[in-house]
């Protein structure tokens, strides 16, 4: 008997009486990220040789996040196909979590280069669009070796994203609640405000404050119009790193430009560029790094300016006041 039956007896003999009724091309599908806030659901296809059967494939939330490592790499090592498809907040928004989640499990089944014989799905509705004889098994995670495998491959995935998400977002720690509604990150949220990567749908009931509404922010939109206006790209807005944030991105004539946006409520005494002290510069230097290494405009030339917004004379008006190459690093 194969060492997969010793471990795991229940979910590979149902697998192989159902292998009897389909044939052995058997696929199991299931997702990971349905509930939380942020994200991309990962919905995932695998069909396992049944010749080869991978030693502890369990459902994924009873195994430790290192077995699942270790399985993710077998799973992948010896399936006949496997595909994991990531449906990003954009779509989930769009069209709601249910109904991005089976488009994405019908686009992993899809996505498997040959037809199943049978698709074993995990719960109780069958996504649209899949063309291979279709079955729902509740609980299948805990019942089905494939679509125990599926929910590996689709937790390993999400878990995967969600890290370099927290590399790139630390203040919100994604890496410990993985982006479920944990008190700790609506705490972060209502400090720091959604980013782009969290599901607007999902956030309606939080009490969080209004975009756009902080002096900060208001200074950033007019700091970026100022900067459109004078025939600048603007590449990024508001993005955060470990390092800190960087207002506002641009581009124009081969420089990628950096600015630090200062809105003041009045007059105050002293430049802007004074409060961009030397740690402040540090920082920024550092955050712009990481910008450049995940963008497509590394080895650019790079310039850092100095913004300030204040009130203009009359109400609604702003003036902006912009110090190019304010400081180097």
């Amino acid at each position: 008997m194969p060492r997969a039956l010793k471990n795991d007896p229940a979910l590979y003999t149902y697998d192989e009486a159902v292998r009897a009724r389909c044939g052995p091309l058997l696929c199991g599908v299931d997702e990971a990220g349905r509930g939380p806030l942020c994200g991309p659901v990962a919905c995932a296809a695998v069909i396992l040789d049944p010749q080869n059967p991978v030693p502890g494939v369990n459902d994924s939330k009873k195994l430790s996040e290192a077995r699942r490592e270790e399985l993710y790499e077998s799973i992948t090592q010896s399936a006949l196909a496997w595909k994991v498809v990531l449906v990003g907040p954009e779509r989930i928004d769009a069209v709601n979590i249910l109904n991005a989640t089976m488009e994405g499990m019908a686009a992993a089944v899809a996505g498997l280069g040959q037809t199943p014989g049978l698709v074993l799905v995990d719960g109780n509705r069958t996504p649209p669009g899949i063309t291979a004889p279709v079955q729902c098994v509740v609980k299948g995670d805990a019942t089905s070796a494939s679509i125990a495998a599926a929910s590996i491959l689709a937790k390993v995935t999400r878990d995967r994203v969600l890290y370099e998400l927290d590399r790139q977002y630390p203040q919100y720690g994604l890496a410990q609640h993985k982006g479920y509604g944990t008190a700790q990150h609506i705490e972060a949220l209502q400090k720091y405000g959604p980013a782009p990567f969290y599901r607007q749908t999902f956030l309606k009931k939080l009490a969080l404050p209004p975009p756009g509404q902080g002096l900060g922010q208001k200074g950033e939109a007019v700091a970026a119009k100022y900067y459109r206006q004078n025939g600048y790209l603007v590449l990024a807005h508001n993005y955060r790193t470990r390092f800190g944030e960087l207002d506002v991105v641009l581009y124009k004539g081969g420089t990628v430009v950096f600015a630090e946006v200062k809105a003041r409520a009045g007059a105050q005494k002293g430049a802007p560029a004074e409060a961009v002290d030397a740690g402040k510069r540090r920082r920024l230097a550092a955050a712009a790094e990481l910008w450049l290494e995940n963008s497509p405009y590394a080895g650019s030339p790079t310039r850092f300016d100095v913004v300030e917004v204040t009130p203009g004379g009359t109400p609604g008006t702003w003036q902006v006041h912009c110090i190019e190459n304010a400081f180097t690093v």
